[in-house]
């Protein structure tokens, strides 16, 4: 055992959390980080082995890669005293074991334990990994309910040192490529493991449908007195129907379940993708049903256990306390509940985006915006019971809300504001047609009172982002940005999402009332879109999730207690909710594809990684690219990652927001949010440890080096302050402003060659050049509304600039000096439908080799009956 203070590498030993075959497990500090960790100690005799130890690295760098909310982050390895170790993110709880205690869980529980840890062995398989040991003791539960699936891979890389092991928990290991070996734990093995023959990802399935049994049941599927006959019934045996043990189980389950523990592998399901697309349908099922599953008495359970019992006495020994338990329930004036699930009905069935949908005053007919098949957005009309949609004779018009007279408020001539974020012309429109009325512009979002004769509206002021209602009264502003506003239905109070970061989708749901008087009902939502008051005015509903991006639709009341209402596979955006409770929600289809083109060739190519690859730099001679995942994927804290061009396999190397290179190309800058406030950290690019920036009192929402390697210039606000630019001594000393307040560049790419000059959005939406050093700023000769500079030229004569929201993106070299511009590049995926931009573009110094991200949103419209 190791003491209290003991170091291993950067880590500082805290407190003993276990011990066991594997090793031992310690509480332990990162001074780097200043986080605590989990730090697990391998036997020594590892480490004698070189060939054991080679593999054990290649493994634990393995899982280092499943960057994913329901896997165990490995965020180290090293060797202490001639042991290895690895170091993990620290969990609070207890195992799927401890939590059954040879118990079942109610079936709503154990359908959302099922869908987390199907969603983790998906990500892993589709990096290739299969575990091959799953069991309710590599499942952990934390304190507030989520799923840590670990020891990936760790079975393979170890033998027992008791080859006589006895027990019906036997675990008898072996390397993978030792031909009949058996591999994983007598009880959850699959048949092909049990025969000692290769196995692949469906032995994952199989494994995972003996747990799910379990947690039903409350008993083991193919438990018997010794490890021999367990393994014969797993060969050869059915275990219990689950319906027969288990009262009001959905049928589907039932299925599910025996699906997985099909006997040979080509009849199991063939991707876990596909065991969570089932059990994220059950999950609405479960969650709204108020009968727990019920295991009937011990005696009848210990005889349904019995291999080769007859089932109809196994039917019989069940029916009978289920009746006595029903009559009971009717005697004491109680009933079962009959559920109704939500329908989902599509009303649009072409290839594209849907930007956002209302109901009309009559409540049948819907007005939508969309972008079908790479045109521009136009707005349509649709109806429930028809398949085809009429547009209505507005192209390039959006819909922001409609008004009890059958008044559209309307967005035109639209253009990205920001990620997530869209800004065009407010005007008013008739629903039966005609020329529309414009209001006011830079308008992001509107929405009729109840009344119709006032709206509300976001939009940019000052740089900040703020709420008005009626117009032209500003009720909230914030330095982050506001999405989805709606007026009560008494017009009492306005609902909204608050964003507190420009460019994330994380934030929290608000109401603010007429004099200013703001109160958060929800937080903690790490992407939320989508927001309508309930119809019966008490509650606001909206759609989110606080892991991964698969936002599902909750509503909470004034008093802020929360519900979950609906949950379907893939993501789901709230759009509008009619006066009898119908829902018009998307479903929605969304990654951000990467695609470059490394020097000396001709040909792109992509190199996306994850589910949202969104590159924050490529190295001056085009080999290497820094990008970051921010989606599913990536995990709640986004990974940070690093690939070459030629298409090889990409390099976690952190965690975080990437912001760029250093000159020298040893580190890379990010910003991370694993402690309270925004952190700079430098992550190196080969060897070495993270280094950690001092933090001031500046939210920082972009930063970048100066070629000095010693500077950076820092986007970010102060508390209660607009955002601006600063420039920072690494070594220490308080950032001083290089711009006014409001003037700012999130992502900083537009620095000079020669690190004295940047370009920067002023508060009029313009673009300037300030110097670094100080000074008077300039404006951009030639550039024109709309457009934005993406980068500096290499040679620091040209300016890169191009259209905000233009599909494709057409650059064009700005000659800073004249003002005439010239054509570059077209950048743009061949497949245009769905795409919702292209955007971070970089380019190599001498215009060779360049990397850009390309957002794809394909989404169907949905009318939604039976929530409640």
């Amino acid at each position: 055992m190791l003491n209290q203070g003991t170091q291993l590498g950067p880590y500082e030993v805290l407190s003993p959390l276990g011990a066991g075959g594997m090793g031992e497990v310690y509480r332990a500090k990162d001074a780097r980080l200043g986080r605590e960790v989990a730090v697990k100690v391998l036997p020594r005799a590892l480490a004698t082995d070189p060939d054991r130890l080679r593999r054990f690295e290649q493994e634990a760098r393995a899982a280092g890669m499943l960057n994913y909310p329901n896997i165990l982050a490995i965020y180290d390895i090293g060797t202490h005293d001639g042991s290895p170790y690895l170091v993990s993110e620290l969990l609070e709880g207890e195992t799927l074991r401890d939590r059954l205690g040879g118990k079942p869980l109610s079936v709503r529980k154990a359908v959302d334990y099922g869908l987390q840890i199907a969603r983790g062995l998906a990500a892993a398989h589709e990096k290739g990994i299969t575990h091959r040991d799953l069991k309710p003791e590599n499942i952990f539960i934390t304190k507030d309910g989520r799923v840590k699936i670990f020891d990936f891979g760790l079975a393979k890389l170890t033998r027992p040192e008791q080859p006589r092991a006895t027990g019906n928990e036997a675990t008898t290991l072996a390397e993978q490529t030792t031909p009949g070996a058996i591999l994983g734990t007598v009880g959850y093995m699959s048949p092909e493991q049990v025969r000692g023959q290769s196995a692949d990802h469906r032995s994952d399935i199989f494994s995972f449908g003996a747990i799910m049994y379990e947690m039903v049941s409350g008993h083991r599927a193919f438990r018997r007195e010794t490890p021999a006959e367990t393994m014969t019934a797993i060969l050869k045996e059915e275990p219990p129907d689950l319906s027969a043990m288990v009262l009001n189980l959905p049928p589907a389950l039932d299925r599910m379940v025996r699906h997985c523990l099909e006997k040979s592998p080509d009849e199991r399901f063939q991707s876990a993708r596909d065991m969570a697309y089932d059990l994220e349908a059950l999950s609405s099922i479960s969650g709204s049903t108020t009968t727990a599953a019920v295991a009937l008495n011990p005696a009848a359970m210990a005889a349904a256990a019995k291999p080769g019992m007859p089932r109809s006495r196994l039917i019989l020994l069940s029916v009978v306390p289920a009746l006595v338990m029903l009559a009971a329930g009717l005697f004491l004036g109680q009933r079962l509940v009959k559920t109704s699930q939500p329908t989902f009905h599509a009303v649009t069935f072409r290839r594209g985006t849907i930007r956002a949908a209302r109901f009309a005053p009559d409540g049948q007919t819907i007005i939508y915006g969309a972008r079908w098949d790479g045109n521009p957005i136009e707005l349509f009309s649709t109806r429930p019971e028809s398949s085809e949609s009429r547009a209505l004779g507005y192209p390039g018009a959006d819909i922001l809300s409609i008004s009890p007279s059958g008044e559209m408020a309307v967005s035109l001539k639209e253009h990205t504001a920001g990620p997530f974020s869209f800004a065009g012309t407010l005007a008013r429109a008739a629903l039966a047609g005609g020329a529309s009325r414009e209001i006011q512009e830079e308008v992001k979002q509107a929405d009729w009172a109840p009344a119709g004769g006032s709206l509300a509206i976001v939009r940019s002021a000052n740089g900040k982002e703020q709420l008005e209602f009626p117009a032209g009264k500003v009720l909230y502003e914030t330095a982050g940005w506001i999405s989805n506003p709606r007026v009560s239905p008494k017009s009492e109070t306005v609902a909204f999402l608050d964003h507190p970061a420009v460019g994330d989708d994380g934030g929290s749901v608000a109401v603010v009332d007429a004099s200013g008087k703001k109160k958060t009902l929800s937080s903690g939502w790490v992407s939320t879109l989508g927001l309508a008051w309930g119809a019966g005015g008490d509650e606001v509903w909206f759609t989110g999730t606080r892991e991964g991006s698969g936002r599902s639709l909750w509503a909470v009341t004034l008093g802020g207690k929360e519900r979950l209402v609906a949950r379907a596979p893939g993501t789901l955006t709230l759009h509008d909710i009619s006066r009898d409770g119908r829902a018009l929600i998307t479903h929605e289809n969304q990654r951000m594809g990467m695609i470059g083109l490394a020097p000396g060739e001709t040909k792109e190519r992509e190199l996306a990684w994850l589910d949202w690859s969104l590159p924050a730099d490529i190295s001056p001679d085009g080999r290497t690219v820094l990008f970051v995942e921010a989606g599913e994927g990536g995990g709640a804290t986004y990974g940070l990652y690093i690939r070459k061009t030629d298409g090889s396999p990409a390099v976690r190397i952190g965690e975080g927001a990437g912001a760029g290179f250093s000159p020298d190309g040893k580190w890379a800058l990010a910003i991370t949010s694993t402690s309270s406030a925004p952190q700079l950290v430098l992550f190196p690019t080969g060897a070495g440890n993270p280094r950690p920036l001092k933090r001031d009192n500046i939210n920082c929402v972009g930063a970048t080096f100066l070629p000095d390697g010693q500077h950076l210039l820092i986007a970010g606000n102060e508390p209660g302050r607009a955002a601006r630019v600063w420039l920072w001594d690494i070594s220490g000393g308080k950032p001083r402003p290089i711009t006014p307040e409001g003037a700012v560049d999130t992502q900083l790419s537009t620095v000079s060659p020669d690190g004295k000059f940047v370009a920067v959005q002023n508060p009029d939406r313009k673009y300037a050049i300030y110097p670094v050093e100080g000074g008077e700023p300039r404006p951009i000769v030639g550039l024109e509304e709309g457009e934005q500079p993406s980068q500096w030229g290499g040679d620091g004569r040209f300016l890169y600039v191009s259209r905000r929201g233009a599909v494709p993106r057409r650059v064009f070299r700005l000659d800073l000096a004249t003002g005439r511009k010239e054509f570059w590049k077209e950048f743009s995926p061949s497949d245009v439908a769905g795409l919702d931009g292209v955007s971070g573009l970089r380019v190599t110094p001498d215009g060779k080799a360049y990397v850009y991200a390309y957002q794809r949103l394909l989404s169907v419209l949905y009318v939604v009956d039976g929530l409640k």
